[in-house]
């Protein structure tokens, strides 16, 4: 009678095998999560700000993108109806952006806690209905261990780029 099955010797040759490519495989796997993860929030922000100045174009009324404790604790969207960047109590809440985790994001000195549009589409700092100097400045979105990021570009005109970020410079 025949008998079948693994040899002790056949199953750690196996299991040996399978333990090289898992040490080879997890760190990769790692990393790729981490780069979706920064995209994502990339994306996210990116989105906000689009929602934010196409609120101001089609309403033709300032719309203001706020961070609330930091950007990557999330951010708020509303109807600037004093023109002061802060969001009161009877101006109105477009939408709401929840914390970004795995990430940090920082916005340099003019975008360093708002963005605001006026009815044209341009990115103005606060202060009158369509008055203000203009804001332009770059967001910088980081995984929070070490890795590549991207760079949120905001143009005077309102429009936005995203660019890569090297590791080095997270």
């Amino acid at each position: 009678m025949k008998q079948r099955g693994l040899t002790l010797i056949e199953l750690l040759i196996t299991c040996s095998i399978l333990g090289i490519l898992l040490a080879i495989g997890i760190p990769s796997f790692q990393q790729q999560l981490e780069d979706s993860r920064t995209r994502a929030a990339a994306d996210t922000l990116l989105q906000a700000i689009h929602l934010t100045r196409s609120k101001a174009v089609s309403t033709n009324r300032r719309a203001t993108l706020r961070r609330l404790a930091t950007w990557h604790a999330g951010w708020e969207i509303f109807y600037d109806l004093d023109f002061d960047g802060e969001r009161d109590p009877d101006e109105p809440q477009i939408a709401t952006g929840s914390e970004l985790t795995g990430v940090t994001v920082n916005g340099n000195g003019p975008l360093a806690t708002y963005v605001s549009f006026i009815g044209s589409g341009e990115s103005r700092y606060a202060g009158t209905a369509s008055g203000g100097g203009f804001q332009a400045g770059t967001f910088t979105i980081c995984p929070t261990t070490q890795g590549e990021g991207y760079q949120l570009v905001l143009a005077r005109s309102g429009r936005v780029r995203v660019d890569r970020v090297a590791a080095a410079d997270c």
